[in-house]
């Protein structure tokens, strides 16, 4: 029996059409990842699905008495409340209840009596499948295993934002849901955490339902992806990867299609053409009732013709021009220390980073790595003896937050300080997806991803030749994610990355630099090398969120103690047909753009065996 069904959801906001006749079913185990365009509704579904909005037409089932645990976004903890008590909120809640209907049953007879001791009953059975008796020990396995041991009696809104999301975890699986559904889970995690939470879920007996743009999660986790666009879902059998490819090879059938149907139509409209030229050459009925019969024949082909296909809708159209520099040395870090009172994040680090590099700067959380990108930016000068920046470098800055902007001008006065005038302004921004009217708006009024597109462009308007990004990614859907990957693929300059978007990294960066004990530990290879010999991604999840962070050299040390993995490893296999697979997507999204659908569809061919092959070495981990 399904946990959960719906059936044609139509909702609208001010007439405006945000759902329009969307079915899911949802099934006990399963794991779905629910994707989609900023925008496109994946709030509003989750709603009407949690029952939080009964504002729709259509019909949601649910099993009787489903139990389902959410995790949002944004985790506030009341103040002052312990990690523990707040896991044990609803609990305590109940126990209150519950205690408070035994006061009052001692007091009462009759009918009153009865009424309170059917309350009391159905109370006491909720109260019992949450093994309420049980729940203190619960709770601290729970955040033994969430790697919060100890954390107990720490307040929780004094938490980081991982270890916040983490709690929350915990204490949605307090209530034993059947569904647990999490937005956007990978926000604030490093890779050890993200690690952690990937086989946390996949090992987890329960129905999984989650809203994220983390592809790498996606892959790892779902077993299904439903995409909300225009309205309507699609569903795709696997992960991210999977709905990839399905989705390129229909967008390629779709193609072959809108093509013979493209022809079709240029033939008629020829023939219509023609057939008019003659019918005003020669007033003979016969010719104006085939003229008529024709047009009637155009009419209908156009109406059923197959739609163009597209396989993101618009994109933003990142692509940078002169951005090439004559230095050797983009960046030359000496003697590089940093605190916050005792503690000490740099202890005179060493850095060296060439034209041309593209580097991801990677570390646990807290490590300094937005410290020391901004320290880099406002303070990185070729003749500073510290923080040294190529002499001929133009840098582009992507920050977190909005501190390359002024608070209180618009985005026009933005450009205007630039000396870019209104019309070269707007034909930028229409490119990353800006409207003519967002000129004008205050910088503090745009949203966290039209804030990282605003940065972005602003880069290219400055023809950047060292981009220094802080999770350039974050808050953008996956659409938009892939256009800045293949923006940056071209890019000819020097890329200082931090991201926690596995993806974006194994597109864009070629070398790693860990932060770790107060220095840089450079690592010369990609992200999947670095990641492979920091250590299993499995041993770290076993040891939960306390095992992150594990040192390199010690990583390093424990593999040379167990042998070198070699040329013939699976994880060595997996890395090369991971290269081989972004190749292959890449050749094939091109061949779609150029409308080459019959050779998009062979390149789709092609990676469904190669996926097939990478699924299988995963087995083998």
């Amino acid at each position: 029996m399904p946990l959960l069904e719906c059936r044609n959801l139509v909702k609208d906001f001010g007439g405006e059409p945000v759902l329009a006749s969307v079915s899911l079913t949802l099934e006990p185990g399963s794991k779905t990842a629910l994707i989609g365009r900023n925008g496109a509704g994946k709030t509003t579904l989750v709603r009407i699905l949690m029952g939080e909005d009964e504002d729709f037409r259509g019909t949601v089932n649910r099993m009787p008495r489903l139990r389902i645990g959410y995790v949002p976004q944004h985790i506030e903890p009341p103040p002052g409340i312990s990690c523990l008590g707040w896991i044990l909120e609803e609990v305590e809640a109940r126990r209150a209840l519950l205690g408070g209907l035994e006061a009052r049953m001692a007091d009462s007879s009759g009918a009153d009596l009865d009424r309170l001791l059917e309350e009391y009953g159905a109370l006491r059975e909720a109260y019992e499948e949450q093994d309420g008796d049980q729940a203190e020990d619960r709770a601290l396995r729970l955040l033994t295993r969430a790697g919060l041991a100890g954390a107990g009696d720490r307040e929780a809104a004094r938490l980081s934002g991982g270890e916040r999301n983490v709690l929350a975890l915990a204490k949605s699986l307090m209530g034993n849901p059947d569904l647990l559904v999490l937005d956007e889970p990978g926000n604030h995690l490093d890779f050890w955490g993200l690690s952690w939470l990937e086989d946390f879920l996949r090992g987890l007996p329960k129905a999984v339902l989650v809203v994220s743009h983390n592809r790498w999660l996606i892959d790892r986790v779902a077993d299904r992806v439903v995409e909300l666009e225009a309205g309507r879902l699609t569903e795709y059998a696997g992960g991210y990867s999977a709905y990839r490819l399905e989705k390129l090879r229909r967008a390629a059938s779709q193609g072959k299609d809108w093509q013979a149907d493209r022809r079709r139509i240029e033939r008629l409209e020829e023939l219509v053409r023609r057939f008019e030229q003659i019918a005003r050459a020669r007033p003979d009925p016969a010719w104006g009732k085939r003229l008529r019969a024709r047009r009637s024949q155009l009419a209908r082909e156009k109406e059923t013709a197959t739609e163009r296909p597209a396989l993101d809708g618009r994109r933003i159209e990142l692509a940078f021009r002169d951005a090439e520099s004559r230095s050797d040395i983009a960046l030359d870090v000496r003697g590089y220390s940093k605190s916050f009172g005792d503690r000490a994040l740099f202890t005179a680090a060493s850095l060296d980073v060439l034209t041309g590099e593209r580097v991801a700067v990677v570390g646990r959380n807290g490590s300094g790595k937005t410290t020391f990108l901004r320290d880099l930016v406002e303070h990185g000068t070729w003749d500073g003896g510290i923080l040294r920046i190529g002499p001929s470098m133009r840098v582009g800055y992507c920050a977190q937050d909005r501190t390359v902007f002024r608070p209180g001008r618009t985005v026009m006065e933005e450009f205007e300080a630039l000396d870019a005038g209104r019309e070269e302004t707007w034909k930028l921004l229409k490119r990353f997806l800006f409207r003519p009217e967002d000129l004008d708006r205050r910088i503090e009024t745009l949203s966290g991803g039209e804030l990282n597109r605003l940065q972005l462009a602003r880069a290219v308007y400055l023809k950047a030749t060292l981009l220094i990004l802080d999770e350039p990614t974050n808050h953008l859907d996956i659409p938009g994610c892939e256009a800045v990957e293949d923006g940056l693929a071209d890019y000819p300059g020097t890329i200082l990355a931090v991201s926690h978007d596995r993806y974006f990294l194994e597109k864009v960066a070629d070398r790693v630099v860990l932060l770790e004990n107060g220095g840089f530990v450079p690592y010369e290879g990609t992200f999947s090398e670095f990641w492979r010999d920091l250590g299993s991604v499995r041993a770290s999840a076993e040891r939960g969120l306390e095992g992150r962070g594990q040192s390199l050299t010690a990583a390093r040390r424990g593999q040379s103690s167990k042998g070198d993995p070699g040329p013939g490893s699976v994880e060595d296999r997996i890395q090369a047909l991971e290269a081989e697979k972004a190749a292959l997507e890449a050749r094939a999204a091109e061949l779609f753009r150029s409308r080459d659908f019959r050779g998009s569809g062979k390149v789709s061919a092609d990676l469904e065996k190669l996926n097939r092959r990478i699924e299988k070495l995963y087995g083998e981990l």
